[in-house]
């Protein structure tokens, strides 16, 4: 519903790397060991779901085994290209020292390009944009996305009142859902004393 009103406000399409430079991971040639003494923690792809979240729990690696160059910058986005699914998450202000395993790709917006991180990500992790990745994409259950392919990815890019507006109602959709699963989870916990006491009584 929302990408089809959103047409209705196209300011221009534009290629993905056109707006957004684009970079590959770390390939780490050994498996990587929980390093408790280390500064930088590495996304792996097992530390995103398909949503776009990032675990807590992500391994620590020594600083000496990363060049400056790698670690991400708040506002970059990155999108697990290998796996079941494609997933674009955002990096948020932190200090944290982050890196990315070779599973992902790294975004970062060029200068002065008029697009808000927020709509970049909501967009990749669109039905639209995840059927055209699926369709190029090698493998079957476990695929890869090529970089040639999310280079060429169409992103429908309208004003930024507008892209401020879409991101405004994720938000809102996202402390919805929120709310809900608040609500049915204190739902649940109410049943279940209901019927432990009715238990208990008889």
């Amino acid at each position: 519903m929302l990408i089809s009103a959103l047409f209705d406000y196209i300011h221009m399409i534009v290629k993905l790397h056109e707006i957004a430079d684009i970079k590959t991971g770390i390939t780490f040639r050994n498996r990587l060991l929980d390093n408790l003494e280390g500064e930088v923690e590495v996304i792996q792809m097992k530390d995103v779901d398909i949503d776009g979240n990032i675990s807590e729990n992500l391994v620590y690696i020594s600083e000496e085994l990363v060049k400056p160059k790698h670690l991400l910058q708040a506002g970059q986005l990155i999108l697990l290209a290998k796996g079941k699914y494609t997933s674009a998450c955002l990096i948020k202000e932190s200090d944290k020292k982050l890196v990315i395993s070779s599973a992902f790709f790294s975004l970062k917006i060029k200068s002065g390009q008029k697009v808000l991180p927020e709509y970049l990500q909501w967009y990749l992790n669109q039905p639209e944009a995840r059927d055209y990745f699926k369709s190029f994409a090698s493998g079957t259950s476990m695929f890869t996305l090529p970089m040639s392919v999310l280079k060429n990815l169409s992103i429908p890019l309208p004003d930024l009142s507008m892209q401020e507006k879409v991101v405004r109602m994720v938000r809102l959709r996202d402390q919805e859902k929120t709310l809900v699963y608040q609500l049915e989870d204190e739902k649940e916990k109410y049943i279940q004393q209901l019927l432990l006491q009715h238990v208990y009584q008889n």
